[in-house]
């Protein structure tokens, strides 16, 4: 088993521990790369210290909105906008096992429910401060118009923590996000997005964190991919990450059966595990 897990671009590196932590708990031996990513990930959104379940930012508005993504190398599932879900990653399980690639809001949160997850208060007191901290710097401006303005816009900061892994032939992706600084309503990031924050292929697996617009925009996981062939998994990283643009944030993970690689711009809390 050789596996990756990541914080989040921008997370202290004295945070490596804690993503280490998670890879001890949630990994168990004889599992898959597709259930060691799963599980991992599961134990980073158990960590309130991280941006994703129960850790996940409030919105301007107050609420919680998440977003998770598995992949396989046989299929995807992912959830976009989910609420009260303790774990959008076992959501994005189910998705990967149903007809269906990505389900949003409510009808996702309806599925999860009926497949056993359970709903959760997911609000912390640290996060209520960081929101009341948030709406101090935007006092003066109107919320409502605020998502058209580019000032408002260079100030989004994500927060994602994920996981790659490969073992006897197959690699797995898996992502999860509680969204980004000043973050409205409905805003959905690179998390769920196939090509964006995460990618399986025939060179390896990658996922991405950072500024959700431009890794979109830059199908930046799809792109790090595609640079393996030619140049490695560890120069494939580099290069993605030095072609974005440095004013925004960005880092990657990788792995296949050579080795496992990763590059950032920011500091980036991770781990790595090989069995």
């Amino acid at each position: 088993m050789k596996l990756i897990a990541h914080g989040g671009v921008g997370s202290p590196r004295e945070k490596d521990k804690d993503v280490k932590n998670a890879i001890d708990r949630g990994y168990q031996e004889g599992m898959s790369a597709f259930e060691a990513v799963i599980a991992v990930v599961e134990e980073l959104e158990n960590d309130p210290s991280f941006n994703a379940g129960i850790g996940s930012k409030l919105r301007l508005d107050g609420s919680i909105q998440m977003d998770a993504a598995v992949q396989s190398e046989e299929d995807i599932g992912a959830v976009a906008a989910i609420e009260e879900i303790a774990n959008p990653i076992r959501a994005a399980e189910i998705v990967h096992d149903s007809p269906y690639l990505l389900l949003a809001g409510g009808e996702a949160a309806k599925i999860a429910e009926k497949h056993g997850l359970k709903k959760r208060e997911l609000r912390t007191e640290e996060r209520e401060k960081e929101l009341e901290e948030k709406r101090k710097k935007l006092k003066g401006k109107d919320e409502k118009k605020i998502k058209d303005i580019r000032e408002f816009y260079e100030k989004i900061q994500g927060g994602t923590v994920g996981c790659v892994a490969y073992h006897d032939g197959k690699t797995a992706a898996a992502v999860s996000t509680g969204g980004a600084s000043y973050c409205i309503r409905g805003r959905v990031g690179d998390s769920p997005l196939f090509g964006s924050g995460f990618y399986v292929g025939e060179y390896g697996a990658i996922v991405a964190t950072g500024k959700g617009e431009e890794i979109i925009k830059r199908l930046s996981s799809k792109r790090c991919h595609d640079l393996i062939k030619e140049h490695g998994l560890k120069e494939a990283c580099k290069i993605a990450v030095e072609e974005f643009p440095e004013e925004h944030s960005i880092g990657l993970i990788a792995v296949n059966q050579d080795r496992i690689a990763s590059a950032d711009n920011r500091d980036m809390a991770q781990a790595v595990m090989k069995k």
